[in-house]
């Protein structure tokens, strides 16, 4: 049976400086192939694009509570008026926080659950590939 691999676009607000807010589209990403993880993409300048790829389970776990260590950090935002959750990136050479609303993003990741079930993702990772590719780097 495939498995669809799953796409969210959406806009967030990346903070720039404690005084600079910008509205950027982010595109979250479910590859079946690599089902432990998901990957966002966005612009920070018209040439510059980041990628990131984190654990599925991190970005669940941060939408409820504080998570991540290092270079990501998620948790959600404490606000009267609606949830909202941040994004942290520190790369060796910046640093990014990126917010947005709670919905859209636990209704992705329920879907990627469907197509995934938590659990079950051992069945779909090609070890022998996996292996191969870390041994032929």
């Amino acid at each position: 049976m495939s498995r669809p691999d799953l796409a969210l676009n959406i806009c967030l607000t990346l903070a720039v400086s404690s005084d600079l807010h910008v509205r950027v589209p982010v595109r979250f990403s479910y590859v079946c192939a690599d089902p432990y993880a998901v990957q966002i993409s966005f612009n920070i300048t018209a040439d510059r694009k980041v990628h990131w790829t984190f654990a599925r389970e991190l970005l669940a776990q941060g939408m409820k509570a504080a998570v991540g260590l290092g270079d990501i950090r998620i948790a959600p935002i404490e606000s009267l008026l609606d949830q909202r959750f941040s994004i942290e990136l520190e790369p060796p050479d910046g640093f990014a926080r990126l917010e947005g609303p709670v919905a859209p993003i636990k209704a992705w990741i329920a879907k990627t659950h469907e197509v995934v079930p938590a659990g079950s993702e051992a069945g779909l990772v090609d070890i022998d590939r996996f292996l191969e590719e870390i041994l032929t780097s």
